[in-house]
């Protein structure tokens, strides 16, 4: 072999080793977590506050709570005979970093209403709650679970991200302005067993399940009338349920969140600028929740700067990463 050629072959195989080469690819979730999981509480109760919040701060988890904005800071008797005391907007400010979704002005139904009044229900909503409490509503809750064609392309124009519904079954590229939910009517229904049940189903799937809560309170049979099952668990059974979903390797996050992070999958673009002993990568996107890349390369060993979860990785490791921000990848010499 020439000298000529002798040169080219190690350069090619010095190159193999030194260029970087590899896969980038975003994650089906954040934390590249087996399934998502988003809690959901409707009709603002004071008990969600006063109960339910601190249970769910011991355990960091974060919900969406859905405001009707007739009924803050009243009594409101629901159903037939039951008095129920709703959250203050003091009360709801005060929920940190819990989502502050619609549930409506009213509460009226809205595939059976004209529509001035639907735009009324979603856009003044939409409106109070974001000026009561300073943040973005992109998240409605429908009321009784009903909705239509009309009412999801009048949310969407209304600047909402996404609405959620009944259905009970497992979200697997789901329409976002009618997303399915498991609603908890006692605390024996669901069981916690079938409840382990329903997430091991998710994360087999790699789906997205969504809970709707209702009532919190020591004494469940005060919120019944008849054979109706009364839509409220006892605090010991919404603690029991926490921890469970805590221990779960799930993403926990709003409808919002999540949504958001799906939106962002199907339309953002990767950036990837490659050097001998660097890479540049860059998520593009009109989102900005943080998102989870998984990346395999052929160096031997690199440090990270700029994501998340900076630090020193070999072969195929995942970045957390926030979008519009420099990632650096530097390669380590041994």
């Amino acid at each position: 072999m020439g000298e000529s050629l002798k040169s080219l072959f190690i350069f090619l195989i010095l190159l193999v080793f030194v260029y970087p080469y590899g896969d980038i690819e975003i994650t089906e979730w954040y934390r590249n977590a087996d399934a998502a999981l988003s809690i959901t509480f409707d009709d603002c109760d004071e008990s969600q506050y006063l109960i339910a919040y601190p249970i769910m701060e011991k355990y960091n988890i974060r919900g969406s709570f859905g405001v009707v904005i007739s009924w803050v800071g009243k009594t409101i008797e629901q159903p037939e005979g039951i008095f129920i005391k709703k959250m203050t907007w003091e009360e709801i400010r005060d929920l940190g970093d819990n989502e502050i979704s619609s549930h409506s002005c009213t509460h009226k139904l809205l595939t059976e209403i004209n529509k001035e009044d639907l735009l009324f229900e979603i856009q003044e909503s939409k409106r109070i709650i974001e000026e009561e409490t300073g943040k973005k509503c992109i998240t409605m809750h429908y009321p009784y679970s009903k909705t239509d064609e009309y009412i999801k392309e009048t949310l969407e124009e209304s600047g909402y991200l996404c609405a959620r519904t009944l259905e009970s079954k497992i979200n697997k590229n789901p329409d976002l302005y009618e997303i399915s939910s498991y609603a908890i009517f006692d605390d024996n229904h669901p069981s916690l067993e079938e409840l382990k049940n329903l997430l091991e189903e998710c994360k087999k799937e790699r789906g997205w399940v969504v809970i709707m809560y209702h009532h919190i309170d020591e004494n469940p049979e005060n919120y019944t009338t008849g054979s109706y099952l009364p839509l409220c668990i006892t605090p010991e059974t919404f603690d029991a349920q926490m921890k469970l979903f805590s221990s779960e390797n799930l993403w926990i996050a709003s409808l919002g969140e999540v949504s958001s992070y799906l939106r962002q999958k199907e339309t953002c673009t990767i950036q990837v600028k490659k050097s001998l002993t660097r890479i540049k990568i860059i998520v593009e996107s009109e989102y900005d929740i943080p998102l989870t890349l998984k990346i395999k390369i052929n160096w031997w060993k690199v440090k990270v700067e700029g994501s998340l979860n900076d630090g020193e990785y070999s072969g195929s490791f995942y970045l957390n990463v926030v979008p519009n921000k420099e990632i650096v990848i530097c390669r380590v010499l041994l």
